[in-house]
């Protein structure tokens, strides 16, 4: 029906129906009212997704196959399409992933070794579950200085009360590595922290909340990321002064009151230590800025070149030759462990302490992760599942908690350089 300019109703469609009501409507077509109300088939429809895998063979097997997507891909892996390119990704990032393991590791206030497990059994285990190609998994700068900041409030708390569990915690400690007790406690929180945070993402995946992430915009994260970096270079000025004897500090203005103590302390600095630092940021600024663009302009390099690694070379070297430790007074590495270290259980009456701390790092964690995933499967024309990325991260944390190790997310750098060496599978890992 429609209106002339005239007013009357002209009925265009030629039929003519009898308005009704609803209950007029429901009583001409024999309405039914459901047995159930919308909510109780809700309820159903969504608990149908746990016990539907267990009613055949064919619908197990896809379940199984869903939550280890290796045992879909691996079978179908073409060697000659995608081997060598995977081989060259896999080379590059994992040159990465070494000075990056030990530099993180400081943030997250653990020993460099756990670094360098961080980046070894998370990037593995996360080749078993997940269903991005080229997320690369493993330590990350903001994540790590989370932790640090998570395990220095619990250690403290515990080494101001003398309590038994701090000593429980020191008694792990094997005196004959030559490493600090207190590292090793750190470490021990770390590991547990990595263990609550696999549980909380394992949670999340179970309750289907994958699409929180798309509720991040831009701005947040942007500013997130970019305060974090501030924290961080914060947290390296004490390390490149080489001051010691710094107060902790902890909670609101944090960062303001660490500037005022380096300041405060930029006296008792040690200028040897500030010359290597400046050498090795200078280092790096022209290589990655201005050698490595014009190599691969004109020299056409298939992958960039591993500058970082470079640099953990040529210092190792030159420190173990003149001997900084001893001669200039300055902070090394010193000895670490050859071989892998023994899984052994976390200690898990540590969890309901850090359960806070696990799900901050676990959203960000989430954000990043998943909006990376995103990205790239769009760019490169394959498709990821969101849940099971979730699921992925989650069993990627609680496995690889056996281990010293400390919480892991995806790293926007060593993705972007697994992108460009042409990676075509996880096999990367």
């Amino acid at each position: 029906m429609s209106e002339d300019a005239d007013g009357p109703k002209i009925n265009r469609t030629g039929k003519t129906r009898p308005a009704m009501n609803q209950e007029e409507f429901d009583a001409q077509f024999a309405y039914r009212a459901p047995k159930e109300s919308l909510s109780r088939l809700r309820l159903k429809k969504s608990l149908s997704r746990y016990y539907q895998p267990c009613l055949s063979v064919g619908a197990f097997i896809n379940a199984v196959i869903g939550f280890v997507p290796i045992i879909g891909w691996l079978p179908k892996y073409s060697f000659r399409e995608n081997f060598i390119a995977d081989v060259v990704g896999g080379l590059t990032v994992g040159i990465m992933h070494v000075p990056q393991g030990i530099a993180y590791a400081s943030l997250a206030r653990v020993d460099p070794v756990v670094g360098l497990y961080t980046s070894f059994f998370p990037p593995l285990l996360y080749m078993i579950f997940g269903t991005s190609r080229h997320n690369s998994i493993g330590t990350f700068a903001v994540v790590s200085l989370m932790t640090g900041l998570a395990a220095d409030r619990l250690a403290r708390e515990y080494n101001s009360q003398g309590s038994s569990l701090n000593r429980t915690l020191l008694e792990a400690a094997d005196n004959e590595t030559g490493v600090d007790l207190l590292i090793l406690s750190y470490t021990e929180v770390a590991s547990v922290l990595t263990l609550t945070i696999g549980l909380v993402n394992i949670l999340l995946g179970l309750l289907h909340l994958e699409f929180v992430t798309t509720y991040f915009s831009d701005q947040l994260v942007s500013g997130f990321s970019t305060g974090a970096s501030m924290h961080v270079f914060v947290s390296q000025l004490k390390d490149i002064f080489s001051i010691h004897g710094l107060p902790k500090r902890s909670g609101f203005g944090q960062l303001f009151l660490r500037i005022f103590d380096i300041t405060s302390h930029i006296t008792s600095s040690n200028p040897y230590s500030i010359l290597v630092a400046v050498l090795a940021i200078g280092f790096l600024l022209v290589g990655k800025g201005v050698i490595g663009p014009f190599a691969k302009k004109k020299l056409r390099l298939p992958v960039p070149i591993p500058f970082e690694l470079i640099l953990v070379i040529i210092a190792t070297v030159v420190s173990s030759f003149f001997d900084f430790h001893d001669n200039y007074k300055m902070s090394v590495v010193n000895r670490i462990p050859t071989g892998l270290p023994v899984p052994k259980l976390p200690n898990f009456y540590l969890i309901p302490q850090l359960v806070g701390d696990a799900i901050g790092i676990a959203v960000v964690t989430i954000a990043i992760h998943i909006s990376l995933a995103k990205m790239f499967a769009k760019k490169l024309n394959y498709e990821i599942d969101p849940g099971q990325e979730l699921y992925a991260i989650g069993f990627t944390a609680v496995m690889s908690s056996f281990f010293p190790v400390y919480p892991v997310a995806c790293s926007l750098g060593r993705t972007l350089v697994n992108v460009a060496a042409g990676t075509k599978t996880q096999v990367v890992y």
